[in-house]
């Protein structure tokens, strides 16, 4: 069988990856990336001072005001709902200027899994009613949260 030997070699990581950043009062290496979307890419990150502490680290790129006031807004909103056993806690964040564009860090609590991979980890067997009323009865408890805030927030 034949080999094809990679004529141009793999890019290096562009984003985070292998940095040492400070997030607010925390100070954190950047691991692998675990999600990425338009203008925003999250990242798997260990604590300096306690290594055995994990968050998720968002990082977004923000191009312009409107962009800003809605990281700022996702920053008011994580603060309102800290607490809540169904809702991802923000530990830290941090905006920085970088001369035409700003990047904002968001440092969140790290859960190893998600609903949707719960879902999918399934496979093709189904989950017994009760365990299927203990999610639905989560979510909803995350959505009262939002809904009960001043004004209202609703989740996309």
């Amino acid at each position: 069988m034949w080999r094809l030997k990679q004529f141009i070699p793999k890019e290096q990581p562009s984003g985070l990856e292998g940095r040492t950043v400070d997030v607010g009062n925390v100070k954190v290496h950047v691991r692998e990336a675990i999600a990425e979307g338009g203008f925003s890419s999250v990242y798997a990150a260990r604590d300096l001072v306690n290594p055995a502490k994990q968050y998720a680290l968002k990082h977004v790129i923000v191009q312009d005001e409107e962009s800003l006031g809605l990281v700022r807004k996702e920053i008011t909103v994580m603060r309102s709902l800290k607490g809540h056993p169904n809702v991802v806690a923000l530990v830290a964040h941090a905006i920085l200027d970088m001369g035409r564009t700003r990047e904002a860090l968001l440092l969140m609590e790290f859960c190893e899994k998600s609903l949707v991979s719960v879902l999918e980890g399934r496979g093709a067997g189904h989950f017994d009613e009760e365990k299927v009323a203990l999610i639905f009865r989560d979510v909803c408890n995350a959505a009262f949260a939002m809904h009960c805030q001043t004004p209202p927030l609703a989740h996309r």
